[in-house]
């Protein structure tokens, strides 16, 4: 079965994914392989379509989906709208990123200071 996996991981990888710079930028972020990256823009398709960040982030369910009315919780909405995929890249990528480049990984370990009780 790796062997297979590797095969198609080759195969795609040999397409113009490399040469687009859309791929390089995806491929800047911390956390993002080559892999990720191309799920990235095989999921995403054209950015123009999301009138804001926050539409984005709300399409790759990056954020909590909840009502509020003067600070006060009102209900939530359906938390599986969205992109399934986006979202498992996006966390994929966050795993990614707290474990290897030393500047998240330090970021992370300061705010994980700040709140200890949340994470033991």
């Amino acid at each position: 079965m790796t062997e297979q996996i590797d095969a198609i991981e080759t195969r795609l990888l040999n397409k113009d994914f490399k040469k687009d710079q859309q791929f390089r930028l995806a491929k800047s972020l911390p956390g993002v392989g080559d892999i990720l990256a191309m799920s990235i823009l095989l999921e995403l398709g054209d950015i123009r379509r999301f009138k804001s960040v926050g539409n984005f982030s709300s399409y790759a369910r990056c954020v909590e989906s909840i009502k509020m009315s003067n600070f006060k919780k009102k209900g939530s909405n359906n938390r599986k709208c969205g992109n399934k995929y986006l979202s498992w890249v996006f966390h994929e990528a966050a795993h990614h990123a707290r474990i290897f480049p030393p500047e998240v990984s330090n970021f992370f370990e300061r705010k994980k200071g700040k709140t200890m009780p949340l994470w033991q």
